[in-house]
């Protein structure tokens, strides 16, 4: 069961109040999908990921922080303004990819990958095939852009090269992933090597498919040396 509340939060990047979705409670089954969005019911809270000033535009986590001021001109900004106001993707997708690009300006690009996998996910769930391609080929290169700035995507080695994976398989990008994962350093947890593997199964078949953590296990199971 999954439960929300309204929550009245002053812009911090125009001082008007609205009413913004939050979280109470949910309940969680099952394993999370390869590239990490989580099971039922939590996905199901996606909708209370991202707030939205309806007066500015502004599209954070919290329209409340203290960054909006900061953000106002990029904001204001032509690509921003027509991202939120697109037609080629869900509303909800506008407002992670408009985060996305707040983040990505300010250099936050792992967090920034994240927002456009959620604007992805959000394209899933309306049947927006092209929406969610791009969204996950932007996610693809703020991970590589990460990755060469040298921020740390996770405390998990590997864990960027398989959300990086599954991302360009879902997009259809399969050459591009049989090649990040065939480049792998080693060293990785057993975890993210049966994940790998399994990736690299899904790409010889040519599957764009959506498939979870326990898919892989099972494969691994299956196919034990």
């Amino acid at each position: 069961m999954v439960t929300f509340c309204d929550e009245v939060k002053h812009c911090s990047c125009c001082g008007t109040t609205s009413s913004q979705t939050q979280i109470m409670s949910y309940t969680t089954f099952g394993q999370p999908d390869l590239d990490l969005r989580p099971p039922p019911m939590k996905r199901e809270t996606i909708v209370a990921w991202i707030e939205y000033c309806s007066h500015c535009g502004y599209c954070s986590d919290n329209v409340g922080d203290l960054n909006g001021t900061a953000r106002k001109n990029i904001i204001e900004s032509s690509d921003y303004q027509a991202q939120l106001s697109s037609n080629e993707y869900p509303e909800l997708a506008n407002r992670f990819l408009c985060y996305s690009i707040l983040l990505e300006n300010e250099n936050s690009l792992v967090n920034a990958a994240w927002q456009a996998l959620r604007a992805a996910w959000t394209c899933d769930d309306a049947n927006n095939q092209q929406g969610a391609v791009r969204s996950r080929l932007r996610a693809v290169k703020l991970i590589e852009d990460s990755r060469s700035a040298n921020l740390k995507f996770s405390n998990q080695h590997g864990l960027d090269q398989c959300i990086q994976a599954d991302a360009l398989r879902r997009a259809g990008e399969f050459q591009r992933a049989k090649e990040l994962l065939q480049h792998q350093q080693g060293g990785e947890e057993e975890i993210i090597k049966i994940l790998f593997k399994f990736q690299l199964h899904l790409i010889e078949s040519n599957d764009t498919r959506c498939y979870t953590i326990t898919d892989a296990q099972q494969y691994h199971d299956l196919h034990k040396e």
